[in-house]
């Protein structure tokens, strides 16, 4: 029997391994496994089926990244959303690219990222959830895609370095301080009233203890929180939700007048307003959010029969009904 070299074995099994490998990693001509995604090395993920067919939503990432970039896709997937917190703290981040398929960031999911300073969305985002991007301070510009629809209360609240910002004139729905301690907001200080997207009222600025919401105004959100000077608010006609935060901590506020075009009213909308004498929830409203009225002694007076009514019930509030 002929000698063997070590050499030339160990060269012929190296070689056989490294095909094996490649025809795995492949998958190509074996059948042996699916195409390796490496998205799978970056993230953890669900998959869930939705009316329009299976979409992805990364729940958590693996590896830290300063240049973030979402995928497309994972294993041909569409990914479509960032759950709740998914990147919350990370100290590494510094950008945020997401794939062209993402519709919805979470809350919190780039919560208190002290290094992010760059934010890419794309043109099928359309919700960016609760403090999504809470105390990002490096964050100086968002670039808003025109088909956002939604943006949830503090989504930037605290991104102090930010200081440029486009409102799309479509935008539906702003939660309460979204932009609360941006650079961006400081900036909008000599308005009166600060009305962006559709008709929706994020801040106001004036002085008068007595006003009238002005007919443009479709949205009241968070613009009055913490103004302790204002005594009388006259919602009009135009309104038809005033929005999370809305009156929270107006400690003077003593009369409001809401207009039956109101049909939501927000969680904490009037949180703390010790001074509010009475409020009348007519059968309009449809919708009203957790502690709207905590800690606030006005007496509420509903209509028999309607959601209001239902909504003290429910909520142990004392309430009067109005024939």
């Amino acid at each position: 029997m002929k000698h063997i070299n070590q050499r030339v074995i160990s060269k012929i099994l190296m070689t056989a391994m490294s095909v094996l490998l490649l025809g795995i990693i492949a998958g190509c001509t074996s059948g042996l496994a699916e195409p390796f995604d490496m998205s799978n090395l970056f993230y953890e993920y669900d998959t869930v089926s939705g009316s329009d067919g299976d979409y992805i939503v990364i729940t958590k990432h693996l590896v830290s990244q300063s240049d973030v970039k979402i995928p497309d896709t994972i294993y041909d997937i569409p990914v479509r959303e960032i759950a709740d917190s998914t990147f919350a703290g990370d100290s590494k981040i510094q950008s945020v690219t997401f794939g062209k398929n993402m519709r919805r960031v979470g809350s919190n999911a780039f919560g208190s990222c002290p290094a992010l300073k760059s934010v890419t969305f794309n043109v099928s985002m359309s919700d960016i959830g609760e403090y999504a991007f809470r105390d990002c301070v490096l964050l100086q510009s968002v670039p808003i895609p025109a088909n956002l629809n939604s943006i949830g209360r503090g989504a930037f609240f605290g991104c102090v370095s930010l200081d440029e910002l486009t409102v799309p004139e479509t935008m539906a729905h702003i939660g309460g301080r979204a932009f609360y301690g941006t650079a961006w907001m400081k900036a909008q200080s000599e308005t009166k009233y600060v009305i962006v997207g559709d008709g929706i009222l994020i801040a106001y600025n004036g002085d008068k203890m007595e006003l009238t919401i002005p007919k443009t105004v479709k949205q009241i959100a968070g613009a009055f929180a913490g103004n302790t000077a204002i005594e009388s608010v006259k919602v009009g006609g135009g309104v038809t939700a005033i929005g999370d935060m809305s009156f929270m901590g107006c400690s003077s506020l003593k009369s409001v007048s809401i207009a039956s075009s109101v049909t939501e009213i927000g969680s904490n909308a009037f949180y703390g307003c010790l001074s509010l004498e009475r409020i009348v929830l007519g059968d309009n409203i449809q919708s009203i959010g957790a502690d709207a009225f905590a800690n606030c002694s006005a007496a509420i007076y509903v209509r028999q029969g309607s959601y209001a009514e239902s909504y003290c019930k429910e909520n142990g509030l004392d309430y009067f009904v109005m024939k």
